[in-house]
């Protein structure tokens, strides 16, 4: 090598290194030709190039320079780094989606403010389009009617703009009535049929005379032929049954019943028939629970008139032949001779029907709060004041596997992707369905096109949203369970919320809400933002009509946690524990103190209906559109989620209290261990308190941290679900909530305890009491588990 180079080398100082870099790196080579690899390679040649000791002195010196001057320009740049960090984060707050960590996309507009935005795009005029249109035609699942809706919706839902729309297809187990041998119950005289209930309800519009309307039936009712006398059950409920079979020593055995719909399902009333021997139930709405003012019925009011008929399932929730798992086509299935469930024929009828058969009724006077408000004397019987009578039910239903679809699209969050906030209605309706569930599909499309705006503005969730409209709900919850059973474990690990809208509103009055306590917080912040639907009144806001009409404790509106199995939010609740909500508008119950609105589930829920009395100008189902995608972008994009765990250990105190005061006594006497219960819901609350002043006072700052908290709360709600589920009913796995044995449209708190102590004190099982102190232990360890997911490690 030219000794000239290496002299230039060692006298250069070092910016002269620095401004020469690139060039000695491309000019020096070896004797060879090649590059020795840049000026740092040539830097530390020079100590074996050099032969004069001298030489290698000075030019270890400059060497010595040159490194202690980099580390000092490092040092600099890693000062200045840290400063600007530190400015950086000194500005930056929870909420600003400008610069938090866990904001996402840069520029995004607040919470509030994109909240403001989907408010103000949802339009009352496009979702009376879409009611309009999908309620044109009869939508049960696995009809032509239902299967058009699916399409209908499929193709909006993608012209919307949403990331992705699919249908989920299931092969499930169908009931459905014998178009050529319809249902009826006859009045007979030897072999002579002196009356025999209308196969279809009397059509008093242009809507209800469509032929694609589908008989009255009560979907899987065994078909069969019952026959034998005639006995009133008033609601069919336990304590009907007790009075008739203790009070009244009656045998049931063979009898056909006849009772009125109302306070507890449907299905329960046949399963309490058969467990009470009876050979068919008929079932029917009394004018004081669906007419009760005597007024002038549907369609000069929304009252229900003597013609018609409430339809609906008598079977439980999912698919009777792939229970616990999703309905696919590889699914392993039962046979149909091994469905248990019920034995026994049922079937609906109208009230100027039933009243034929009620009026010939021998027997003692029913008692007071039996007696409906037909223009009969009210007798229990057995059979009929001419001893030649008797009741003939006929049921030809028949079940056949069909295939049944939901409709599923996707808002991919831009933060967390694998977090979900989903919203569900189910389209099938017995009919028409208006407003059940109708309503609430047309309100959930004006919302996913409102959302799709929002992406074409480029603004877009932090957490991904997911949009479901289900199929069969009526039949039994199918869509939403073969569903939920599909993919049970992604949603126990990352669902955040369910927001279940079955429907919009059954009238323009006040709003009622069931929820997870984790859910309260966000509904209420929610309704502040939403202007009051009712332009009659001086209240501004949602939330303070809502707390007006409907008061609850401690200031605040009146919500309920238990959410029954009613709709699709049971299996999300009740199975995968993801904090659920169920809302809709209704009517005032202390002026109508009705079971229902008058019209449920029968041909007579129309358009018509919904137009001139539900809600005439939309105003209500845009509020309910308005607080769906509100509580939806608030739980997508709060950083920190408003889950305040002490409301749950309020409400579990609370019930560990009832439990004492109803059952301590025996309890005790039978040895049943409620001090450890006690001591466990003490605990919870502590660690709640604990959590939640950590919570307000933490310093959050990153994304991770965020991460960590949230996980958590979304996790407190699972904490309460046993795999092992409740006792004779695996499928429901809620330790706090959960529905009753006995009504599965109401829960019990603590049911596997309240049902337990129910059957022992009511039918004096004795031998229960061992099954008691098991759910009692069971309740103990699932409350304590709960206390312990919210501390620090939890071990």
């Amino acid at each position: 090598m030219d000794s000239s180079v290496r002299k230039r080398v060692t006298n250069a100082d070092s910016d002269q290194i620095n401004m020469s870099t690139d060039l000695e790196y491309e000019n020096l080579q070896d004797e060879d030709g090649g590059h020795r690899g840049g000026w740092f390679n040539k830097l530390f040649s020079n100590l074996s190039l050099a032969d004069d000791p001298k030489m290698v002195m000075k030019s270890n010196r400059c060497n010595r320079c040159y490194l202690a001057t980099l580390l000092i320009s490092c040092l600099a740049f890693l000062a200045v780094g840290i400063l600007i960090g530190y400015f950086v984060k000194d500005n930056t707050t929870p909420n600003d989606n400008e610069t938090n960590p866990a904001s996402g996309l840069t520029g995004q507009p607040s919470v509030e403010e994109a909240i403001r935005k989907i408010l103000n795009r949802l339009d009352k005029s496009k979702i009376k389009e879409n009611l309009r249109l999908y309620s044109s035609d009869t939508r049960m699942s696995g009809t032509p009617g239902g299967n058009e809706l699916v399409h209908i919706l499929e193709k909006s839902w993608k012209e919307a703009g949403i990331d992705s729309v699919k249908t989920t297809p299931y092969d499930v187990l169908m009931s459905y009535p014998n178009d050529t041998h319809p249902n009826k119950i006859q009045l007979m005289s030897g072999n002579t049929v002196l009356f025999e209930s209308a196969t279809a309800e009397k059509a008093l519009d242009a809507d209800s005379n469509k032929k694609t309307i589908v008989a009255p039936f009560n979907a899987f009712a065994s078909a069969g032929v019952a026959e034998g006398d005639l006995v009133y059950v008033n609601y069919a409920r336990i304590e009907d049954f007790m009075y008739l079979t203790k009070n009244l020593s009656m045998d049931l055995t063979g009898k056909v019943l006849i009772a009125r719909y109302g306070k507890i399902f449907r299905g329960s009333k046949v399963e309490n028939a058969q467990n009470h021997n009876a050979s068919g139930i008929v079932m029917y709405t009394d004018p004081s629970d669906f007419n009760m003012a005597g007024e002038a019925t549907y369609p000069k009011s929304w009252w229900m008139p003597d013609t018609g008929v409430q339809r609906g399932t008598v079977g439980p929730d999912g698919d009777f032949l792939t229970p616990f798992y999703p309905a696919k086509d590889y699914a392993y299935r039962k046979t149909e001779k091994d469905i248990a469930e019920f034995r026994i024929p049922a079937q609906p009828i109208s009230y100027g029907d039933a009243e034929k058969f009620l009026r010939e009724l021998n027997g003692v006077e029913a008692p007071p709060d039996w007696r409906g408000k037909l223009n009969i004397t009210y007798r229990i019987g057995t059979g009929f004041s001419n001893a030649s009578l008797r009741a003939k039910l006929i049921v030809n239903n028949f079940e056949e596997i069909r295939t049944i679809y939901n409709v599923i699209g996707y808002i991919k969050g831009s933060v967390e992707p694998d977090r979900y906030i989903l919203l569900g209605n189910h389209y099938d309706a017995w009919v028409f369905g208006s407003i059940d569930p109708l309503s609430g599909t047309a309100a959930l499309t004006e919302i996913i096109h409102s959302l799709g705006d929002m992406l074409k503005q480029g603004i877009r969730p932090k957490r991904t949203i997911v949009f479901c409209s289900w199929g069969a709900e009526e039949h039994g919850l199918f869509g939403s369970t073969e569903w939920v059973e599909e993919y049970m474990k992604v949603l126990y690990e990352r669902s955040i919320a369910y927001l279940n809208v079955d429907y919009a509103a059954d009238y323009n009055y006040v709003l009622t809400a069931g929820t997870s306590p984790l859910l309260q917080d966000t509904l209420y912040e929610t309704t502040k933002l939403i202007a009051n639907p009712d332009k009659t009144s001086s209240y501004k806001t949602l939330y303070d009509i809502w707390n007006k009409r409907a008061p609850g404790e401690n200031g605040e509106p009146s919500v309920y946690y238990s959410l029954g199995s009613g709709s699709d939010m049971a299996t999300f609740y009740q199975r995968a524990g993801v904090p659920s909500v169920d809302m809709w508008f209704t009517y005032n119950s202390d002026k109508w103190p009705i079971l229902s609105y008058p019209v449920y589930h029968s041909a007579y829920e129309t358009i018509y209906l919904y137009e001139n009395y539900i809600d005439p100008d939309y105003s209500y189902n845009l509020a309910m559109a308005q607080l769906w995608s509100g509580m939806a972008w608030k739980l997508a994009n709060d950083d920190l989620l408003k889950f305040d765990v002490r409301r749950y250990s309020t409400a579990i105190t609370h019930f560990v209290s009832n439990l004492e005061n109803k059952f301590s006594k025996s309890w005790h006497a039978q040895n049943v261990n409620i001090d450890a219960l006690k001591s466990a819901a003490q605990n919870l609350t502590d660690s709640a308190n604990k959590f939640q002043t950590y919570v307000k006072s933490a310093s959050i700052k990153s994304a991770i941290d965020y991460r960590i908290i949230n996980d958590k709360m979304i996790q407190f709600e699972r904490a309460f679900i046993d795999p092992e589920g409740l006792p004779e009913r695996r499928i429901y796995k809620h330790v706090i909530f959960a529905p009753s044995k006995y009504d599965s449209y109401s829960d019990n708190d603590f049911p596997g305890i309240v049902d337990t102590m129910f059957e022992i004190e009511s039918n004096n099982v004795v031998d229960k009491w061992d099954q008691l102190k098991q759910q009692v232990s069971i309740a103990t360890f699932t409350i304590q588990s709960a206390a312990n997911t919210l501390d620090d490690v939890g071990l």
